[in-house]
């Protein structure tokens, strides 16, 4: 019995002696593995984690393509001992070459492609803000590709707008620069692109750098034109509202230079002659006001330039238009939408009406009443803006002689300043002046009579300056018309 005890406790002994030594053993070749995985001279480029196991070894993470993947399962396999090595980790693609986009607009990136590393994800998302999100890890970047990234990125944001796009070493820039100055700073950025790398700029520019220069064209026949550069916080709307437009075609763009004070207030005191022109050209280069000119036919353009010589500080010439279009064209006036005739030469309104003593009387005295006609002071000469006026009344005329068989009797009427025998020569003198005006524009010659009536019918007194001013008159009688009969 105590033989067979005794040989329990020997065999039992020997066992847990043999467990010991197995159990000892198989932890120092553990600790011998993890050294030796841990003495191996590899960098992974991302976060790859190494877990020994006996004689086995797992790895897990992230694995930066299959050459890295390749050469990491080299070395591992090479630790002396080692059983097995299971790789349970994730292998980025292969990327070629290695490229990345990004859109800058309206304040904010919107990017994508790839990025090699999380780090420097990290290291762009301060400059991309949201946008680095969109980056997918990829392999293949090239030596250097974070700081050309982030180099690109500075210099992306200089611009107003544009886009940003790196494949391999190759850095190209697209966009719009707000001036010369800006894009000289834009190429400085990207001069400190790492070495190796190259860069291809592509610019347009909101301003050019030059001082603005402009010209605002108005033509009776096709409205009113702007072209050329604006200077800063100055539209072609602007310019346009001055002389009472609102649609207007051309180029004209506004610049970054330059200041909108006194373009407008410049070119405003056009407006009200614009009626008068068939043809005028403003050119502002700098402070300097250029003006072209040519009025229609019948316009004084001695008294039109003396006014705007005036109202600009400036001389201004102008020229009378020698255009005569063909009798029965039409056409509507850009700068009054009234509808126009030609007739003799001229550019006169159109009328429509049944041509009785009545209607002509109507037409004419509305005409009168709207927009009386002027004289120089003291002379039978007509005013710059007469020819209005006396438009209207050739086409009322010139309708109601030859439709209606009437003759009218065009009267001056002075008011009762000076000697009445003056008076009277004026007013007769202003009447054949308006007269032949008409006769001008092709109202029949034999049809029309002047007569001058002086002081001697007021209509308002002459005690006060508004009675004079009404009192100093053009009227118009009808009546039928007999051949040969002028008085």
């Amino acid at each position: 019995m105590r033989t067979i005890t005794g040989a329990v406790i020997l065999l039992a002994g020997v066992g847990g002696l043999g467990w010991w030594a197995t159990t000892h053993q198989a932890g120092l070749i553990e600790g011998k593995i993890a050294a030796s995985a841990k003495a191996l001279d590899v960098v992974p480029v991302h976060n790859v984690d190494v877990q020994v196991s006996g004689r086995d070894i797992t790895l897990t993470g992230t694995v930066d393509g299959p050459a890295e993947a390749e050469t990491l399962l080299a070395a591992y396999n090479s630790i002396p001992g080692l059983r097995e090595v299971r790789a349970d980790w994730t292998v980025l693609p292969q990327i070629a070459p290695f490229d990345m986009g990004a859109r800058w607009q309206d304040g904010a990136f919107v990017a994508e492609g790839h990025v090699p590393s999380d780090a420097v994800r990290v290291q762009l998302q301060e400059t991309l803000g949201a946008g680095a999100a969109a980056l997918a890890l990829g392999a293949g970047a090239p030596e250097g590709w974070g700081d050309a990234a982030l180099t690109g990125l500075h210099a992306t944001r200089l611009l107003q707008e544009g886009e940003l796009r790196i494949e391999g070493r190759q850095l190209t820039l697209t966009g719009i620069a707000s001036t010369p100055e800006a894009g000289a700073a834009i190429e400085a950025a990207l001069a400190k692109l790492p070495q190796g790398y190259q860069q291809k700029l592509t610019l347009d520019y909101l301003d050019d750098g030059t001082p603005p220069e402009y010209s605002v064209v108005f033509d009776a026949n096709t409205g009113l034109r702007i072209d050329g550069k604006l200077p800063a916080g100055l539209t072609a709307e602007q310019l346009a509202g001055a002389l009472n437009f609102v649609a207007h075609t051309g180029d004209a763009r506004t610049g970054l230079l330059g200041t909108a004070d006194g373009h407008t207030d410049r070119i405003a005191p056009f407006a009200e002659w614009l009626p008068e022109f068939e043809h005028l050209t403003l050119t502002r280069k700098g402070d300097e006001l250029a003006v072209t000119g040519m009025v229609g036919a019948g316009v004084d353009a001695e008294l039109v330039s003396a006014a705007l010589t005036e109202a600009l500080g400036q001389p201004v010439s102008m020229m009378v238009s020698t255009a005569k279009p063909a009798d029965g064209s039409l056409r509507t006036n850009a700068a009054t939408g009234a509808k126009e005739t030609a007739r003799a030469g001229y550019w006169l309104p159109f009328v429509s009406f049944t041509a009785t003593p009545e209607e002509c009387a109507a037409h004419m005295n509305e005409a009168l009443s709207r927009s009386p006609i002027t004289f120089v002071t003291g002379e039978a000469r007509l005013d710059a803006k007469a020819v209005r006026v006396v438009n209207e009344m050739a086409s009322v005329a010139a309708l109601c002689v030859t439709e209606g068989a009437l003759r009218a009797e065009i009267g001056g009427h002075t008011d009762s300043v000076g000697d009445a025998a003056a008076n009277r020569a004026l007013s007769e003198a202003r009447a054949t002046a308006v007269r032949a005006a008409l006769i001008a524009r092709g109202v029949l010659t034999d049809h029309l009579v002047a007569r001058g009536f002086g002081e001697t019918d007021p209509i308002e007194t002459n005690d006060t300056e508004e009675g004079r001013a009404a009192n100093r008159r053009t009227t118009v009688t009808w009546s039928p018309f007999v051949d040969g009969v002028n008085e």
